[in-house]
């Protein structure tokens, strides 16, 4: 009995009553959005890692800021091992040779994606609907009718409380596309969307989330060309609507978040296992839930349609397909901006 008692604590000394993780000691950078972002990216998808024993790096700042990082890095080893980036920089991250390819089989969450929201170069895990969103309540005191297109913010009575996204904010070339071919022009020639700017005639352009957060709470700002999910982050604070302008034969404009594995990045197999984790519903809910953000997986998509309080967003898959997806392949960003500069000079 004394030899069995010795071996069975022999045992438990050479094994450890703790779990022993699959990534235990492995440390994953990726490079990712800050503030609430990346808050929810550590409780969700940073805690699951640490459960199996890797821990999760953030390196923070805009997707064009971490890619001028990783332009910068060339020849030596990236800054980050992932990054979550948005469409408009896709075709420059794969142009440099910048992606390692993905091993989906590794990342099989992505079944519950629609198939065209992911390859071997990138995976999707959110979407923001673009559009218009404005203080209901402002707009029913002042008798003001509810604006249903990008040229209806153009409105005398609403001088002194329309803001659009500057050029360099993140929610620019939705907006900026979608008054384009409201306007009759095409990502290929954005002269009537910049000249419908002109006519709203804005009384600020915001450059961050916050900034534009703190108008619409405050209510300084009446109504702007943001993405719907202000709608949620400002519950209690504002009462504020969404609406989605006609763009084509479709209705308002996504942006899109992908998550890329970086050539020359260090964990492959761990990279994709944390894709795996954005796809997983804790982390699909609580991109809606806390961040605002709309998700990717059908079961969550699913999940919210069957709550109350939600239908200020396009939730199902049938209604996500017919919003406007921009044709990137016909976007120089250089060229917005230089003539966005041009249009804004007196």
């Amino acid at each position: 009995m004394r030899l069995i008692k010795a071996a069975l604590a022999l045992l438990v000394l050479s094994t450890g009553t703790g779990h022993a993780g699959q990534f235990d000691g492995v440390v994953v950078r990726i490079g990712t959005f800050g503030g609430k972002w990346r808050d929810v990216v550590e409780k969700t998808v940073g805690a699951a890692f640490e459960k199996e024993g890797g821990k999760l790096e953030f390196v923070l700042g805009q997707p064009a800021d971490n890619l001028a990082r990783l332009i910068a890095a060339r020849g030596a080893p990236p800054p980050f091992d992932m990054l979550e980036t948005l469409d408009n920089l896709l075709p420059t991250l794969k142009a440099g040779n910048y992606l390692s390819p993905i091993d989906l089989t590794n990342v099989p969450n992505t079944s519950k994606l629609d198939p065209k929201l992911f390859d071997t170069d990138k995976v999707m895990v959110w979407v923001t609907e673009e559009g218009i969103v404005y203080n209901r309540k402002i707009f029913a005191e002042k008798n003001i009718p509810a604006p249903t297109s990008y040229g209806d913010l153009s409105n005398p009575a609403l001088k002194g409380h329309v803001s659009l996204p500057d050029i360099n904010a993140g929610g620019s070339i939705p907006a900026l596309v979608g008054m384009t071919k409201e306007a009759g022009g095409t990502e290929a020639d954005i002269t009537p969307g910049l000249a419908l700017v002109r006519k709203i005639a804005p009384s600020n352009f915001w450059s961050s989330s916050s900034v534009l957060q703190t108008g619409l709470a405050s209510g300084d700002i009446w109504v702007v060309a943001a993405q719907a999910g202000n709608v949620q982050r400002l519950r209690g604070q504002a009462d504020l609507a969404a609406v989605f302008p006609h763009v084509g034969d479709k209705v308002g404009v996504l942006k899109q978040g992908y998550l890329v594995k970086i050539a020359g990045g260090a964990q492959p197999k761990a990279v994709e296992w944390i894709m795996n984790q954005f796809l997983a519903m804790p982390m699909q809910l609580a991109t809606f839930n806390q961040a605002g953000q709309v998700p990717v997986n059908n079961d969550a998509l699913e999940e919210l349609l069957k709550l109350p309080g939600n239908d200020f967003l396009r939730l199902a898959p049938s209604d996500i397909a017919g919003m406007y997806r921009i044709d990137f392949s016909k976007v120089n960003e250089a060229a917005y901006v230089r003539a966005w500069n041009r249009n804004q000079a007196p």
